[in-house]
């Protein structure tokens, strides 16, 4: 019954594809064309999609805040309840849909455009939507702009496959998707563009970028239309025009490096403390969101996407003390929101955290520099993406994003400085973003290139195969050339009587004395072998593989079993390296 329905609606499908197609064909639409007008859709769609993801959460908002938060009025420290009781709503949907409905949406994105195709499943959005305005709305410690990011991803997707697009063109779509909805959010149109092709997609080809530019303006216009073009951030004027202000923006840049690692490591540590606690799954949303409100009974900055204390930081409002303690606490409560398996993104959080470094950096170099140090809302914002450039490994997107939300270019030199300090510091500390770091957890390496990455998750033991080709080494010449000639093979492997790899004789290597007279007995295998073998273990990648056959130009390895006893346990080709590869991507397509 469900195939019978699964075919009548893809029969249903087909009809509008047929219709699109035709049309293409009528009007002369060529490829660019199309490309163009596919991505003005996806815009406007993923524009769509991000302002009713913002009205959804107000709506969940007003709701918990307004009505629940209401009804505690005799009792206001009860406010650690509202966080725990979006937990606990979202709790099933966690259980039972975790890749799609629990943490930062992002790295699974990462994870479908490099190893699956691109392929999203139409759920994803419906189930994202729903947990993470819930989290946000009751005021979980979360970013609302990753969500809208995978939203956006999925309706690139889903575009895609209604068209049953493939390959280079699916990714395309997909980072169009995210683009638009990083840039609808932060009414950044290059931001959102450089978020796609930094982090999503890793490519910055000149087909990537039209369509991805094309669909992040068509987004923005759709969310200026429902939300107004307005700058998110307004700050007093900062210019770079001394001396210690190149020391100070450096300073900060290389605290919100050391910091972001610390972020990130906390992130990855209160997810390890609540996946082996004997918490069921349902209810760790709801303990973390209960933590999270507890530190908001005293300091409810920490709740949810509120801006009121970072613009209280712009202006140089807080005293150092509540800078310092915010700015630990969001890390905590975070923290709290995303490990325990709450929905949304780190992007919010990680402003709201470099903003507070920012602010107590600045308010020092004030009290030491008050003539020539700058506005403390200058360092502020220049902590905002200092701090989410290594968070996210991606500084052109963190400089983009901040230049666009202030509109103010005379923050660029000294944003320029802080990120470069704040990546190189935080690249001295680990290779990996919060993103890549996650992913590499389950065995996928984005760091070093996609392809890299799914081949780094094979190892020779999955591929080789067990039966070698060998040889005694002190069997004789005229032996091994009967063997040549009587199993038509181009190689065998010298093993001893323990059984470890000595070598390796090729038919070339022994052509030239197949004429010879007299040799049969009197020349043993070993004599004419060579011994320098490039071998394998069963541990390594199938990346480390391709490196050693780019040693040599051999089309098989042999496989040992250690590297203290050689033993030869099998061999490798190098056409069965491409065919592994291929397998994985089609399993993983087929998972997800």
């Amino acid at each position: 019954m469900v195939k019978r329905i699964n075919t009548a609606i893809l029969a249903t499908m087909d009809v509008p594809r047929r219709w699109i197609f035709r049309t293409m064909e009528r009007f002369r639409i060529g490829p660019q064309l199309f490309t163009v007008l596919l991505a003005t859709i996806i815009g406007v769609l993923t524009g769509l999609g991000a302002v009713s993801f913002i009205l959804l959460i107000r709506l969940f908002k007003s709701f918990f805040f307004g009505v629940l938060y209401s009804a505690m009025a005799p009792a206001p420290f009860l406010i650690f309840l509202l966080p725990a009781l979006g937990g606990l709503a979202i709790g099933p949907l966690i259980h039972y849909f975790p890749k799609e409905a629990k943490g930062d949406g992002v790295p699974h994105a990462m994870e479908t455009v490099a190893l699956r195709g691109g392929i999203i499943q139409p759920r994803t959005v419906a189930l994202r939507t729903i947990t993470a305005a819930i989290t946000i709305g009751s005021g979980g410690s979360v970013g609302r702009e990753a969500p809208i990011a995978q939203i956006g991803a999925a309706v690139g997707s889903m575009v895609g496959q209604f068209l049953r697009v493939s390959g280079e063109r699916m990714r395309n779509l997909v980072g169009c998707g995210a683009a638009g909805g990083i840039a609808a959010v932060f009414n950044a149109p290059m931001g959102g563009v450089f978020f796609a092709l930094e982090v999503l997609l890793g490519d910055f080809s000149a087909q990537t970028f039209p369509p991805i530019v094309i669909a992040s303006v068509a987004a923005v216009a759709v969310s200026r239309a429902f939300l107004g073009n307005v700058l998110i951030f307004s700050v007093p004027p900062f210019a770079l025009a001394s001396m210690p202000q190149i020391l100070f923006c450096a300073f900060l840049g290389i605290a919100c490096g050391v910091i972001a690692q610390a972020f990130i490591r906390s992130l990855d540590a209160t997810e390890k403390t609540f996946s082996s606690s004997r918490i069921p799954v349902w209810a760790r949303a709801a303990v973390g969101g209960g933590l999270t409100g507890i530190i908001a009974i005293k300091f409810p900055q920490v709740l949810g996407t509120d801006h009121t204390a970072l613009d209280q930081a712009l202006h140089g409002a807080l005293p150092w003390v509540l800078l310092m303690t915010v700015g630990f606490l969001k890390i905590v409560a975070t923290s709290f929101s995303l490990g325990s398996g709450g929905s949304g993104g780190v992007l919010g959080p990680s402003l709201f955290i470099g903003g507070m470094i920012g602010g107590l950096v600045g308010t020092a170099a004030n009290a030491l520099f008050p003539g020539t140090a700058g506005s403390v809302g200058g360092y502020t914002l220049i902590g905002m993406a200092a701090f989410l450039a290594p968070m996210v490994g991606a500084p052109l997107t963190a400089i983009l994003i901040l230049f666009e939300m202030t509109g103010n270019y005379e923050i660029i030199l000294p944003l320029l400085i802080a990120v470069i300090s704040a990546m190189l510091v935080s690249g001295q500390i680990s290779r990996f973003s919060l993103y890549t770091h996650h992913l590499h957890k389950k065995g996928v390496d984005l760091v070093r290139g996609r392809e890299e990455g799914v081949l780094k998750t094979i190892t020779v033991r999955d591929v080789m195969r067990k039966e070698v080709l060998t040889i005694p080494s002190s069997a004789s010449f005229r032996h091994l050339s009967a063997r040549f000639l009587a199993e038509h093979v181009d190689y065998f492997y010298l093993v001893d009587s323990d059984g470890a790899l000595n070598g390796v004789v090729s038919f070339s290597d022994i052509r030239p004395y197949l004429m010879e007279e007299g040799l049969g007995d009197l020349v043993r295998v070993k004599d004419i072998a060579s011994s320098n073998v490039i071998s394998l273990t069963p541990q390594e990648s199938l990346f480390d593989v391709l490196i050693k056959f780019g040693y040599k130009n051999v089309a098989v390895l042999p496989v040992i079993s250690d590297l203290q006893s050689r033993k030869l346990i099998g061999i490798i080709h190098r056409k069965e390296v491409l065919e592994a590869y291929q397998r994985r991507i089609v399993s993983s397509i087929r998972k997800e």
